[in-house]
């Protein structure tokens, strides 16, 4: 039997999380509009191109399997954004749908030509079930009272918790980068369990192939996020 979270606690714990960034001047919307979330990626600076898996023009994507959060400050400029989805990957699991491109189009066939996944890592094979991923974390940076440790922590646990009120997934998945993880990223973001070179992404608009670490959650490693201090 699978250990649930009181809601109530839940609730509480979302509800100081969003606190912490009305603190900081930052206002949070959750949005299921991806396609205002690809316009806006756009326009951000020094936002990396968003996944295919959150472009409706390329994903099945929306507000039955999605949401996003949007975070803006004072003036409504916009200074915060990330996302998540929901994959039913029952019979199946992350290295094969990562290595199809199943999870990043509708259809394989609208990927681009000689954009390849390579699944390294075994992990990925053990991922199964319900599967959410969470991605496009940004917060601006030219700020810093709104970047790094002061509140990306807090944001990216806001959003696990929304995960865990809506889906109670299985597991949550996020993709992580060397710079990332040498700064010590995954930990402030809640992610308790990383692998390096898990993933072996060719991307044809990149000069080079990216080594892709795996950061992820269990249910019961998400739940005993939102029992901790928010």
């Amino acid at each position: 039997m699978h250990e649930s979270i009181d809601t109530l606690t839940l609730a509480r714990h979302i509800a100081e999380l969003d606190r912490t960034a009305r603190r900081a001047g930052i206002e949070i919307e959750l949005r299921t509009d991806f396609g205002h979330l690809m316009e806006l990626c756009e326009a951000l600076p020094d936002k990396p191109t968003p996944t295919a898996m959150f472009n409706p023009m390329k994903a099945d994507i929306g507000g039955h399997n999605g949401f996003w959060l949007k975070g803006s400050d004072p003036a409504a400029v916009p200074v915060h954004v990330q996302a998540a989805r929901i994959y039913d990957m029952n019979g199946t699991n992350l290295a094969r749908e990562f290595s199809s491109l199943r999870a990043f189009y509708a259809s394989p066939d609208l990927a681009p030509e000689g954009e390849r996944c390579v699944c390294a890592a075994p992990i990925l094979e053990r991922i199964t079930g319900t599967v959410c991923y969470h991605g496009e974390l940004w917060v601006r940076g030219h700020d810093p009272n709104l970047r790094g440790q002061a509140l990306s922590g807090p944001l990216s646990r806001l959003l696990l918790g929304l995960v865990l009120a809506r889906w109670n997934p299985d597991y949550v998945v996020a993709f992580g980068y060397d710079r990332s993880v040498n700064r010590g990223l995954p930990a402030r973001f809640g992610y308790w369990h990383i692998q390096p070179h898990a993933v072996h992404w060719v991307r044809p608009h990149r000069d080079q192939p990216l080594d892709v670490w795996l950061m992820w959650l269990t249910r019961q490693d998400l739940i005993d996020l939102m029992r901790m201090p928010a």
